[in-house]
């Protein structure tokens, strides 16, 4: 099913609820992963993001399909001088990615930039991500979440949807 929220789309055919209490426990390379969001086999429908932006519910997606992706995310917390995210435009800007959306995530001052493709291989994505985390690295002394991450497991490569457009 395609699925449109704000400038983004997505085809999925499942989603994630975020549940109060541990629902699933992943081991993936000698670690192990617990989650919250309990996989939800079927379309989600619009009355179900309807509650997520009304902070009713969180609702999150897979990022990976079929060994490939559409968005790479960048996850950050926001500070009030916007200082990471004109740095974070210029790193893009310095590796050709003219194109990304700018949201609200659902978690309190916390930024999610999506960087679309049409069909990364999961290959290519970690390529370009670990070009923009070695350049973060350098360049600034923040802490950021990029999906997909090759030392997650698949299901734990899911990211949950925006809350406003920014």
């Amino acid at each position: 099913m395609k699925l449109v929220i704000f400038d983004l789309h997505f085809d999925v055919d499942s989603y994630y609820i975020k549940r109060d209490s541990i629902v699933d426990k992943i081991t993936f390379s000698n670690r192990t992963f617990y989650s919250k969001y309990e996989k939800i086999a079927l379309p989600p429908s619009k009355l179900l993001i309807n509650q997520h932006l009304n902070r009713e519910l969180t609702v999150a997606i897979p990022l990976i399909s079929n060994n490939t992706t559409n968005y790479i995310v960048i996850e950050y917390e926001k500070e009030s001088s916007n200082r990471f995210y004109y740095l974070l435009k210029q790193i893009l800007k310095s590796l050709y990615i003219e194109t990304f959306y700018t949201y609200e995530s659902y978690k309190k001052n916390h930024i999610q930039i999506f960087i679309p493709s049409d069909n990364f291989t999961l290959e290519q994505a970690y390529e370009i991500i670990e070009k923009i985390e070695y350049t973060i690295e350098f360049k600034a002394n923040k802490r950021c979440k990029i999906l997909p991450h090759k030392h997650f497991p698949e299901i734990y490569n899911k990211i949950t949807l925006p809350i406003k457009k920014m």
